[in-house]
């Protein structure tokens, strides 16, 4: 019988595509084994298991990456910050890290900048979304939606759609 990647393996190729959380690589490791049982059992074989439980197995894997510097909470959340800069506010790049399972503690600096940049990412995310002051209180009421949904701060939005500089 053919045997599939090993999980270090499986781990390693998914931080070759892009970085992870610690939280989010144990998510889909757990995805992989339950897909790989899966498999095994369509086919009707009996499936390679290690005497240890798999989450045991997972969490050595991800404290040797940690230890070697492959899997870095902070890496992740300053590439996420990059990634997500340009079209979302502070708060919705915290809860994004949060749901990652990034401790806060880790995040202080990168989100202080966030904060630090937002009035300058919403006037240039409302630019290119609206582009002109509204006219009319539901064209104004539209714009402030808009950009309360992607994150920004009632203070920065008001400012903005009342054409106020920073």
């Amino acid at each position: 019988m053919k045997q599939g990647p090993s999980l270090k393996a499986r781990a390693l190729r998914l931080l070759s595509l892009r970085e992870y959380s610690r939280k989010g690589l144990a998510s889909k490791l757990e995805e992989s084994e339950a897909r790989r049982l899966q498999r095994a059992s369509l086919n009707n074989k009996e499936p390679e298991v290690s005497g240890k439980p798999i989450a045991l197995q997972i969490e050595e894997v991800l404290d040797d990456f940690e230890a070697r510097g492959w899997l870095s909470d902070e890496r992740f959340a300053e590439s996420l910050a990059r990634r997500r800069s340009e079209r979302y506010g502070t708060r919705k790049i915290q809860e994004e890290l949060q749901r990652a399972g990034v401790d806060s503690n880790k995040t202080l600096d990168l989100l202080q900048s966030l904060r630090d940049s937002e009035f300058e990412r919403a006037k240039e995310l409302w630019l290119r979304k609206f582009g002109s002051m509204a006219q009319e209180p539901k064209e104004r009421a539209r714009q402030y939606r808009f950009l309360a949904s992607k994150g920004f701060s009632s203070a920065i939005v008001a400012k903005i759609i009342g054409g106020r500089s920073d």
